[in-house]
């Protein structure tokens, strides 16, 4: 009829049985979102999905990350002002030169090398086609 009470084991912590649980991806500036706010996450764990437990009534302060089933860190809200400076991963473009005298070689290298004459091209497509 009725099921025996399971009682917990010595040593586990009766907070964390409480705590609730969700889902998020780590986006690609380490943060996760959850209740409106941003939390700071490794970077070793952006695109992946991540579990995070909570306890409601403390909102803003840490958070218990696992991944796979397993802890993984604490993690507190994002510092917004230093997470400006975090330098992202984009492709760069390189620059080839600094030296004006130079770029401006390098403008002249994609010209053509001589300069087009379209009446020979009219006058080719009147007579045999050779320019």
């Amino acid at each position: 009829m009725g099921e025996k009470v399971r009682y917990p084991e010595p040593g586990d912590d009766l907070d964390d049985l409480f705590l609730f649980e969700s889902k998020r991806k780590v986006q690609k500036d380490r943060t996760v979102s959850l209740n409106g706010m941003a939390y700071e996450i490794d970077a070793s764990l952006v695109g992946e999905t991540v579990t995070l437990r909570y306890n409601p009534s403390e909102q803003g302060k840490e958070i218990k990350v696992c991944h796979n089933g397993r802890f993984v860190q604490k993690a507190k809200l994002v510092d917004t002002y230093a997470n400006c400076f975090v330098k992202r991963d984009r492709p760069s473009k390189t620059i080839e030169a600094l030296d004006p005298e130079k770029a401006v070689d390098h403008k002249r290298e994609s010209r053509p090398k001589q300069p087009v004459n379209f009446s020979r091209i009219s006058e080719a497509e009147k007579g045999d086609g050779y320019v």
